[in-house]
């Protein structure tokens, strides 16, 4: 393996649970992990707008490898392709993990498309998360794309490892709160353009339903974050809610120790996404042994194989609340994921990723020895 430090990577954004994750877990990598560029004005913790992606900081800073990842909207096709030509001129390698075939803060996924087209099109090496967004891939820019599973979102020491009892059989939500209330938990987040929590409402109160006919209480609660991208729709939502009778909690955005304990603290969520292709959140679920409900759409149901996922048509009630009763029915079955198991699976990561960037870097240096030649 290459010797620590003989060449620097700088993903973007360094400091993302993603790509902190995809380092190795016990061991500095065998490279220099650059930190994120500071973004002049902005708090010391924000790396948006990605400074290491536009042209003028790589002309200067020129590190070896740019690994990207999330951000890049905000740069202009004309930018992006600077940036690449940057990059060739310099000798540096570029790197991409599609993360979004459908960008998540847009709606028109047009602009994105174009964008991701400049890059993949530039880019040694193409990662991305599951084999169907790889086949996407390929058909639409007939790039191979290296397949790397999503790594663990929750700290590995914070992921609480439990031994699960014995499956139980249908029915078995009885069992969950026979002194209390069963809660389901809808998370609206800020609202952005990929979240639509109405399309889920109806399907929640029908399990409510369902499951008061099995003599269960059970409720809703929705959560929100406050100043979300669209203030109308926070109107909307809490009319609806006020209709059903459901709890509507907006709040400001949480710590991730006050997130994670919040999540525990529920018997089922609800992810209602109305597109996109993979999902952090779904990921920091099956840490924390949380059962999910997730769309049938994009690439969500390749993601992972797990007991905590069950997977529903968004907009189809039933189809939400046979989801919802089918995690509850299965609850006790659950667990949280292996911390050994995510820090070998982790460990493999790290060791794919630098292979990748030793390729990288050597598919560059031996065309610029071919063009000197």
């Amino acid at each position: 393996m290459t010797p620590t430090g003989q060449f620097s990577v700088q993903m973007v954004p360094a400091d993302h649970p993603y790509c902190r994750h995809v380092l190795a877990p016990d061991r500095p990598p065998n490279f220099q992990a650059l930190p994120d560029p500071p973004v002049p004005g902005a708090p010391a913790d924000q790396w948006w707008p990605p400074r290491a992606v536009d042209a003028g900081w790589l002309r200067t800073h020129r590190p070896d490898v740019l690994h990207v990842h999330f951000g890049f909207e905000s740069f202009s096709l004309a930018q992006l392709q600077h940036a690449v030509d940057v990059l060739s001129e310099s000798g540096s390698a570029l790197v991409l993990t599609v993360h979004d075939l459908h960008n998540p803060h847009f709606r028109d996924s047009r602009q994105h498309l174009l964008q991701l087209g400049v890059l993949v099109s530039a880019a040694e090496v193409v990662l991305t998360l599951t084999h169907r967004a790889a086949a996407e891939i390929l058909h639409r820019w007939g790039r191979e794309a290296t397949v790397v599973p999503h790594p663990h979102i929750v700290p590995l020491d914070q992921i609480r490892s439990q031994v699960a009892p014995e499956a139980p059989g249908p029915g078995a939500a009885e069992a969950l709160a026979p002194d209390g209330e069963l809660v389901i938990g809808v998370h609206a987040k800020n609202l952005r353009a990929n979240v639509d929590p109405f399309s889920v409402l109806p399907g929640a109160a029908l399990a409510v339903r369902r499951l008061r006919d099995r003599g269960l209480r059970a409720r809703v609660r929705v959560d929100v974050q406050e100043d979300p991208q669209d203030p109308q729709a926070l109107g909307r939502l809490r009319t609806a809610c006020q209709e059903r009778g459901f709890e509507l909690w907006e709040h400001s955005r949480l710590q991730d120790a006050e997130l994670y304990a919040d999540l525990r603290s529920l018997d089922v969520t609800v992810l209602p996404y109305a597109f996109g292709t993979h999902s952090g959140w779904l990921e920091m679920c099956r840490d924390l042994g949380v059962p999910v409900a997730v769309p049938d759409l994009g690439c969500f149901a390749d993601q992972a194989t797990s007991p905590a996922i069950e997977t529903f048509t968004p907009g189809r009630d039933e189809a939400v609340a046979d989801a919802i009763l089918a995690l509850l029915d299965r609850r006790k079955s659950i667990r949280p994921a292996d911390p050994q198991a995510r820090r070998v699976q982790r460990q493999a990561l790290a060791e794919a990723h630098e292979r990748l960037y030793v390729q990288a870097l050597a598919a560059v240096r031996s065309r610029r020895l071919v063009t000197a030649g």
